[in-house]
């Protein structure tokens, strides 16, 4: 673990009042639960940051074209998009490498997520801000419960 993912570890642990975390995905599968499930995180916010997700998608994931996308709530509270499959993932701060379905969604969740953040910000809406700003670092948590390898290619594609 970099030095950077051991002080993140340690601000979530001590932000959660734990040694260890313990955080799981749940994949939504109901067919009504998935049409209510980004209105129930992001509410008015939600076609918007969809359609965030799947451009940012067709801008840096080489031979993206769309598909059906999985969600997956987690237990503490956040949640994250998943594409159909891996693909080689390009962002701004000059990574290039392939990543899985799952390394890809969280990694475009949590660039939006950040993005909405600043975006809500900027427009004063505190509480979408707030709300946002918690799903991120949610997200950010249940990093730590994967492989070492898809910790350090997610963290060096959002860096």
């Amino acid at each position: 673990m970099t030095q950077q993912q051991h002080l993140a570890a340690q601000e979530s642990n001590e932000r959660n009042g734990k040694n260890e975390t313990l955080i799981t995905a749940i994949e939504v599968t109901n067919p009504q639960a998935r049409l209510d499930f980004l209105f129930s995180k992001l509410r008015s916010l939600c076609h918007i940051f969809e359609r965030s997700v799947f451009n940012y998608m067709r801008q840096h994931a080489i031979a993206y074209q769309g598909g059906f996308w999985d969600f997956y709530h987690l237990c503490n509270g956040g949640f994250y998009l998943q594409p159909p499959k891996g693909y080689m993932l390009t962002t701004p701060n000059g990574f290039m490498d392939e990543v899985t379905a799952q390394e890809a969604g969280i990694i475009v969740t949590l660039m939006m997520l950040s993005h909405f953040s600043f975006l809500t910000d900027e427009k004063g809406l505190q509480e979408d801000c707030e709300r946002i700003s918690d799903y991120f670092h949610q997200l950010r948590e249940y990093i730590f419960t994967l492989s070492a390898k898809s910790q350090s290619t997610i963290f060096r594609a959002i860096d």
